[in-house]
Formats: structure tokens, C-alpha cells, sequence
């Protein structure tokens, strides 16, 4: 819910219909309310005492088997599932991040009638170029909030099903899969079509973290808490690969730029197929979706 409602309110203060010089005196707005939200979940963390968790140890990591290795890093499941997690957030971090650029930048001009869209936001939504329609920034903050993150919502609720069904593995295969596919068709530029396939890859997004997590602990007993951290740790991928997409985007345009998360998901895809090699089990049921 706080990425839906997000976009919204963070598209009143950084796109200000009332100018740039006005954006930007309420630019600390937003950062001040992150702030004390932020504070106030520490807080309560503090006092909060969590439950702790059992994990199976099927690789005998905390006994003392002959001929088992005790470290975390001799299993290719969870090194790979630290290199999957590296790319997944890369490519989330770009896909949210350039969202508005492509919004903005690529897709087709709209009809007049658009300035009175709900969706967009009435005529703060739009901005008129060379006498056509384009939606504008504020307009992409509201697509990304009631199209973009509900999708990603509806996902992560249908996803809890579906992981309940089927092997993880296989889900996060075909899901990456699916979103290689959907970049494909959003660097091709093909006008309304790339713009769907965008909104559709928040959807086949929205299970990959926590399945991947879920992936890269299995059986490693109480050596997960050290697994997950260094797996929580590969999220700096959405600090660097962005720029990568960035600069893609500079150099040619943004439709093109997305040939980076396309790459992102395709490494994703392959840690999925071949997880059972990897971790020398049939399958995994049962994945929670609750997290990131």
C-alpha cells in the first residue's frame, strides 16, 4: 500500500503544478515524513520481541558429519541465489525508476479529453508538445500508483496461491521468464503495446525477492541468518545497474534502456530452472510472499 499511495503523494511535491522553484522548496517534505516513519518503526522493533525462527539444516552445516563443508559459500544455491538478488533488485530499482522518464519521454500522444482523467490527474496530468498531448510528469506518478503498484499488489496476493501450488523454482523461472519477454516488447517500441507490457512486468515482479529468498536459505539450518544477510546485502544492485540503464537511455532512448533489466531477468530465470541442480533438491512448495 505505501507504494501505491507513494507515487501520489510524492508526485504533489516533486512535480508541483505550480512550478519547479516551487518543487523544490518542498522537496524535504516527503524525505521528513520518511524520516519519522522510519523512527517510529524502529521504535517499535525495540520493543518488539520477534520469534524465532527454525530452519531444516539438510546440508548437516551445524553438526558434525564427516565430509560436509561448513560454509555457506560451498553451496552454488545460495551463491547464485546472492547473484539473482543482485539482478532482481537492479531491475526493479530500474523499472521504478525510469518509469516516469519512459512515461514522459516514450509513449504516444493522448487525446485532449485526457485532461480530465482521474487517472492522470486532471490537466496537471498532462502537458501539451508541439500541439498534441503527452501525458506528463504528475500523469506518470498517478499511472504508476493506480496501475503500476496494483498490479504489483495483485501479484504478491495471487502469488501466495500460486507458490502454494507450485514448485518455486518453476514460478520464478517462468515469471522471469515472462518479464524478459515483456522488456523485449518495451525496447522494440511498440507504441501502447510496450506501454502495457510495462505496467504487466510489475505483476510478474512482485514474488521474485522473497522467492529468491527463500531459495538461497533452504536447508542451510542456522547458518540462514548468516545466508540472509549477505543475500539481503546484494540489494545494492539497485544502486548500480540503474546507472548502467541510465546512461543506455542517454545514449539512445529509454525504450532502449530497458535492455538492461531485460539481461537482469534472464540471469533470474536461469538461477530458477536450474535451482534443483544447484541445490541438489526436487523442489521447494510452500514460499511465503511477505517481505520486500
Amino acid at each position: 500500500m505505501g507504494w501505491i499511495l507513494g507515487p501520489i503523494l510524492g508526485g504533489m511535491f516533486f512535480y508541483s503544478s505550480q512550478g519547479a522553484e516551487a518543487a523544490h522548496q518542498q522537496l524535504w517534505i516527503p524525505y521528513a515524513g520518511i524520516a519519522g516513519g522510519v523512527l517510529l518503526l524502529a521504535i517499535v522493533f525495540l520493543f518488539v520481541r520477534l520469534p524465532e525462527i527454525q530452519t531444516p539444516d539438510d546440508y548437516h552445516l551445524t553438526d558434525s558429519t564427516p565430509g560436509t563443508s561448513k560454509s555457506i559459500w560451498s553451496h552454488p544455491h545460495f551463491v547464485m541465489a546472492v547473484v539473482a538478488q543482485f539482478f532482481y533488485v537492479a531491475a526493479q530499482a530500474g523499472i521504478f525508476s525510469f518509469f516516469i522518464n519512459y512515461i514522459v519521454s516514450e509513449i504516444p500522444a493522448v487525446g485532449e479529453s485526457c485532461r480530465n482523467s482521474f487517472w492522470l490527474g486532471g490537466e496537471s496530468g498532462v502537458q501539451n508538445r508541439d500541439g498534441n498531448w503527452f501525458i506528463g510528469e504528475q500523469g506518470a506518478t498517478k499511472l504508476l500508483a493506480y496501475f503500476g503498484f496494483t498490479l504489483f499488489l495483485l501479484g504478491r496476493a495471487t502469488g501466495a496461491g500460486i507458490l502454494g501450488k507450485f514448485a518455486a523454482h518453476r514460478v520464478l523461472g517462468a515469471y522471469a521468464i515472462v518479464n524478459a519477454l515483456l522488456m523485449a516488447v518495451i525496447v522494440g517500441k511498440l507504441g501502447w503495446i510496450s506501454v502495457v507490457a510495462l505496467f504487466l512486468s510489475f505483476f510478474f515482479m512482485s514474488v521474485m525477492f522473497p522467492t529468491i529468498f527463500a531459495l538461497g536459505i533452504h536447508g542451510l539450518g542456522e547458518k540462514s541468518k548468516l545466508a540472509s544477510s549477505f543475500i539481503v546485502m546484494a540489494i545494492m544492485g539497485g544502486a548500480l545497474l540503474p546507472k548502467l540503464m541510465g546512461w543506455v537511455g542517454d545514449q539512445w532512448n529509454m525504450s532502449v534502456g530497458f535492455i538492461v533489466p531485460l539481461g537482469c531477468f534472464v540471469v533470474i530465470a536461469a538461477y530458477g530452472l536450474f535451482w534443483p541442480k544447484l541445490s541438489g533438491k526436487d523442489s521447494l512448495l510452500g514460499v511465503s510472499t511477505r517481505g520486500h
